[in-house]
């Protein structure tokens, strides 16, 4: 895969989700989790070695933490500490753009799964 497709999956991800957040209801938690996925996928695709290794596995990593953290705070949050006790409690249902931004996160691991040298 060119390296300009995977630079272009670098910058379209979040524009699509700024996007999505403007045109469609996305809740704060799943922002936040993308946004982390982001950082993470950014962390390794500048300071893991080889390149050509770092840039694909940052977009596969970050979109996996990104779907799974969403996927994971789409109810509530519950701690280990008390486990009795959930926080930010949602019982509604989950909002089509929070999908969205999960079937995103999931298409930018797929395009770094794909641009993975296996050789």
């Amino acid at each position: 895969m060119p390296r300009s497709v995977l630079h272009a999956a670098y910058v379209a991800w979040p524009a699509a989700v700024v996007a999505m957040r403007l045109l469609t209801h996305v809740r704060r938690r799943c922002l936040i989790v993308t946004g982390l996925g982001y950082v993470i996928a950014l962390a390794l695709a500048t300071t893991a070695t080889p390149a050509s290794v770092a840039v694909p596995l940052g977009l596969f990593v970050g979109g996996l933490v990104a779907v799974g953290g969403c996927l994971a705070t789409a109810r509530g949050v519950t701690f280990t500490v008390d486990q009795d006790t959930t926080y930010w409690q949602y019982d509604g249902k989950i909002p089509v753009g929070d999908r969205l931004v999960e079937v995103l996160g999931v298409l930018v691991g797929i395009v770094g799964l794909v641009a993975m040298p296996w050789d």
